[in-house]
């Protein structure tokens, strides 16, 4: 009888490890690798506001995350407004400036009465890779309206960036340069992630293409190198990664148990809560620091649904969301009016990007890029909603409801980023530059917790006590 009721457990015994073991590997393994970065984000935008708030992307990057006060959000539109009336920003400078405009909630169509989107697509034409990237994002923030014939389309723009790529699949940030490096690929990524469109066959090869080469260029540790194994290269891989629709933190992007979203956190300065260029750095910068958090927020927004650079569901009633009571925000010191914008056009300056959005243009000189925030990520990374966007270094999803299919042609050349250190022996910082103003952050170190860690944990706590109940009560032991 004893030997019998010995029998009767181990059976037993035996097919309940084996429903755990069923039910645990049903898992993808990939749910065990996500990273969560919320407190991280929440810490270091307290570290932001703890000064002026004085850089274009931590601002537009603290909108993103609704982690500005209406107070502040007065205080940096008092800054664009000064900025835009002392002289005619150009270049960078007005691509970073469309996009921090667009996170408050200001128009960049008309503001102060100048239209600065007009600036951006009749630019001629810019002088390198990392320039035209600026400006495909800067026009893809919303959905504005785009004579085809201008001379800096998005869809023109994009051609030039699909031209640009060179044979191993990467970009550099010189129109002739030879050699590819990570942060300008990744750049690249970020702004074709902006036009991209189902329909658009170079452009999503070239993204593709993209996407292998930060494969390939991805180091043991999780990290990328340019100039040396550094935070700010990981971090704009990690933007262009996910302003395509790719999850750096799982499959080929897993190195060693670690990704390289969770590799961020090796960089960070235990004295300031600031972020390294270097793990072997003396300290943190304000260039690495801006990086780092950029990156958190759009891996973030990507786990959500959304992207960096897409501004269209923000206006002037959401921004300063965050419980902010000051009164005067948005008045007086707004940059919108309701006269007529650049092209002598009239606008509302209190027009949400949603309603933008439904405007129907019937001139059949115009080109209208309509996007949507669906990212969908299949197995050979080609997205196939349109338009997605994110954030980079130096540097977000497309479809044109009159749509401008960029020629391909691949050409080998390019090969390096404005906001480079200057030598590899040097090993210091990237020098900041019209491309970013980054600022000190603190960021806790990220862990690999999501919620269905939890109930897995819960689950096989509570079948390993069934376990010993069983083997108690048939075992004795």
């Amino acid at each position: 009888m004893e030997r019998r009721a010995v029998m009767v457990g181990k059976k037993w015994f035996g097919i309940l490890w084996g429903i755990v073991l069923i039910f645990v590997l049903s898992f993808p393994s990939e749910s065990f690798a996500a990273v969560s970065v919320s407190k991280d984000i929440k810490d270091t935008a307290s570290y932001f506001k703890s000064s002026a708030l004085n850089s274009d992307f931590a601002v537009a990057a603290l909108a993103k995350e609704n982690l500005l006060t209406a107070n502040e959000i007065k205080q940096y539109r008092k800054v664009l407004t000064d900025r835009v009336n002392d002289k005619k920003i150009d270049g960078t400078e007005l691509a970073k400036t469309i996009v921090v405009l667009k996170a408050i909630g200001e128009d960049p169509e008309n503001f102060q009465r100048k239209n600065l989107i007009q600036r951006v697509y009749d630019t001629a034409s810019e002088s390198s890779v990392t320039g035209y990237a600026y400006d495909l994002i800067a026009l893809n923030t919303d959905d504005y309206e785009i004579p085809s014939d201008a001379p800096n389309t998005p869809a023109k723009i994009a051609a030039k960036l699909v031209k640009a790529e060179l044979p191993d699949g990467g970009w550099n940030w010189s129109l002739s340069g030879t050699d590819s490096d990570v942060d300008s690929t990744g750049m690249v990524l970020t702004a074709l992630g902006t036009y991209q469109d189902k329909h658009d066959k170079d452009v999503n090869q070239a993204i593709r293409d993209g996407i292998k080469y930060l494969k390939a260029a991805e180091k043991e540790n999780a990290s990328f190198d340019n100039y040396g194994i550094n935070s700010c290269t990981t971090a704009q891989a990690i933007i262009g990664l996910v302003s395509v629709g790719v999850n750096p933190s799982t499959g080929d992007f897993v190195k060693k148990g670690t990704n390289p979203v969770s590799a961020l956190s090796t960089y960070k300065d235990s004295k300031n809560g600031g972020y390294k260029w270097q793990t072997t750095s003396e300290s943190s910068d304000s260039f690495s620091t801006e990086q780092v958090f950029q990156a958190l927020v759009a891996y973030d927004l990507f786990l959500k649904g959304d992207t960096l650079y897409n501004f269209r569901n923000i206006s002037k009633s959401d921004a300063g969301s965050t419980g902010a009571t000051d009164s005067d925000a948005g008045d007086k010191d707004s940059g919108s009016d309701t006269s007529s914008n650049g092209n002598g056009a009239d606008s509302s300056s209190g027009q949400s990007p949603a309603a933008a959005a439904t405007k129907v243009v019937e001139k059949h000189t115009k080109e209208v890029v309509t996007k949507t925030n669906t990212i969908t990520n299949t197995k050979d990374h080609t997205i196939t909603h349109n338009n997605t966007t994110t954030k980079t270094n130096t540097v977000e999803k497309p479809a044109a409801a009159k749509k401008q299919t960029p020629a391909k042609t691949k050409t080998a050349s390019n090969a390096k980023k404005e906001d480079k250190p200057a030598t590899a022996a040097a090993q210091a910082p990237p020098a900041e530059d019209a491309q970013q103003e980054p600022k000190k952050v603190v960021i806790t170190k990220t862990t690999g917790v999501s919620p269905v860690h939890g109930w897995v944990g819960s689950l096989s706590a509570g079948a390993g006590v069934i376990l010993l109940i069983i083997r108690k009560k048939f075992l004795g032991v």
